[in-house]
């Protein structure tokens, strides 16, 4: 109810402002078009300032990049048309970020236009309608990424560069030509999805490790990277972008229920997107720039613009790294558990029919006892109903992590997140868990880590 009503504003706002323009090209009436961003700009920074939310606000950002460019794209359709042309086969896509309907203040626009033509016989009437969207983006101050395309070589490019199939897989159509556009849309899945999915996600699993690694597989940075940091927007995209390989959908309802994400995992990872939306959103506007990186010497004024208050003696800043720590980690978590499942082929049945295409790669482990095995150095829970038949051994868990100084692995980690509920009044005052977590606390210089 919110958004159609932004979008009812904006949309009167425009018709009272750009659609006197008439036949004119929307070069020469820039002023009218840089009016109508600056109010409607100054609009959607009063409303994040109000507490609007991270997705709300981009997505709104969005509708309103729509409403121009199809004002544009009317602007030089009707010019063409008004110099006795015939009418121009041409669609504008949205792709990427944008065609995610996802804009921070200084995101890049990534656009695509669509056409029948050879490269080799590009009209001048279209070429005109191109340059014409084009130069309005760049001369509003827009950072544009654009390319011109048929749908041949739109698929190719797509089949030999992963960046740009990811970009193109959240296309969306804005304006122009819908049969095109259409037709786009069904050559793209049966010809770059289809077939592809090993390879697609594979790929996107090694950029995953391999941006981990780079941010040294943690969310525990002094300057993080809200975009590319481990537990940042992108590992959450990377879920999606799986995601449609198989399913054909862009969201995470279709992990829910295939023993990848349990129904509280996915509010948790939902609401942590949410925040780091919100905290680009205002890190573009107090840096005045498209950026990624929380600057220490930025932190407790992002703090105080977001309305974070010092207590007991915590700045600002540290209550706002403290919510970005726990927000990311919950990302990172179930991003790193899931990539576990695949790589060690510890899985079930249901996770292995979203992607069985792909090969399971069994490293070696270390047996300790009947309960759990050792693999690189994490522990692992040897059976998914370990807990359930035992709950003892939840804090055995913890007491061989310190023991023999391992990490928790990610399947564990959400096995015992699943298994809470086994945490009772009479297995907290039991005498084996307390025995255990009396030795836990014993063991000096080496609690703080396990707690």
């Amino acid at each position: 109810m919110t958004m159609s009503r932004h979008l009812d504003q904006v949309l009167a706002h425009a018709e009272s402002r750009l659609a006197a323009t008439g036949t004119r090209r929307p070069t020469e009436v820039l002023p009218l078009y840089k009016k109508f961003l600056k109010v409607e700009e100054h609009r959607l920074r009063l409303k994040h300032q109000a507490g609007g939310g991270g997705r709300e606000i981009c997505a709104r950002r969005a509708e309103l990049v729509d409403v121009l460019l199809r004002y544009v794209f009317g602007g030089a359709a009707a010019t063409a048309r008004g110099n006795g042309e015939p009418k121009v086969s041409l669609a504008l896509i949205a792709l990427g970020g944008y065609g995610r309907g996802e804009l921070n203040p200084f995101s890049d626009i990534d656009v695509m236009l669509l056409h029948h033509q050879r490269a080799a016989e590009i009209s001048p009437d279209l070429e005109e309608m191109v340059n014409q969207v084009l130069y309005l983006l760049w001369d509003s101050g827009f950072k544009v990424g654009h390319s011109t395309r048929s749908i041949k070589e739109a698929i190719a490019e797509a089949n030999r560069d992963m960046r740009t199939k990811t970009a193109m897989l959240e296309s969306r159509f804005l304006a122009g030509d819908s049969e095109l556009a259409r037709e786009f849309r069904e050559q793209f899945r049966s010809k770059c999805v289809e077939g592809h999915e090993r390879e697609y996600v594979e790929m996107r699993m090694q950029d995953q490790v391999t941006r981990h690694k780079k941010f040294g597989d943690s969310v525990y940075l002094q300057e993080p990277n809200l975009k590319s940091g481990c537990g940042g927007l992108r590992d959450y995209q990377n879920l999606l972008w799986m995601t449609y390989f198989k399913e054909g959908s862009l969201s995470t309802n279709q992990l829910v229920g295939k023993d990848w994400l349990s129904e509280t995992d996915q509010r948790r990872i939902e609401t942590a997107y949410d925040f780091l939306l919100r905290l680009r959103t205002d890190l573009h506007y107090a840096t005045g720039r498209a950026t990624d990186i929380l600057h220490l010497n930025l932190q407790e004024q992002i703090a105080k613009r977001l309305n974070y208050s010092p207590r007991n003696g915590q700045l600002r800043s540290e209550a706002l790294m403290r919510n970005y720590y726990e927000h990311t980690r919950n990302i990172f978590r179930v991003t790193e558990r899931i990539t576990e499942q695949f790589v060690s082929g510890y899985v079930t049945n249901k996770t292995r029919s979203l992607f069985s295409f792909l090969p399971l790669i069994r490293a070696d482990k270390t047996p300790v006892g009947d309960s759990f095995f050792v693999r690189s150095k994490q522990l692992h829970p040897a059976r998914r109903d370990l807990f359930r038949k035992e709950p003892e051994q939840m804090m055995r868990a913890f007491q061989l992590a310190q023991e023999r100084d391992l990490d928790l692995s990610p399947e564990l980690a959400d096995l015992l997140s699943r298994s809470l509920r086994h945490v009772t009044r009479t297995y907290q005052y039991a005498r084996g868990p307390r025995e255990i977590f009396k030795s836990i606390l014993s063991q000096k210089g080496r609690v703080g880590r396990i707690l």
